[in-house]
């Protein structure tokens, strides 16, 4: 089993948050969202693990606006 998360770890502005996958006992870290200034928040696996949902600033007109991204796995 694999967990998602988001976290501005890395990130270069306290805003820019990316999505993150780990193996459950910590081991394997992986980066998965890319760019720069982007929130991406909230990942969650649908429940056959197949797609991942996550919402995002990414192609927002407006400041605060989100959409709702989803991906196969």
């Amino acid at each position: 089993k694999r967990i998602i998360f988001s976290s501005n770890t890395n990130s270069t502005k306290p805003s820019e948050f990316h999505l993150y996958i780990v193996n459950e006992d910590g081991t394997g870290l992986e980066r998965v969202t890319f760019g720069s200034g982007y929130f991406n928040a909230f990942p969650v696996f649908s429940h056959d693990g197949k797609k991942v949902v996550w919402s995002s600033n990414r192609g927002s007109t407006k400041k605060g606006d989100l959409n709702l991204f989803i991906a196969d796995w």
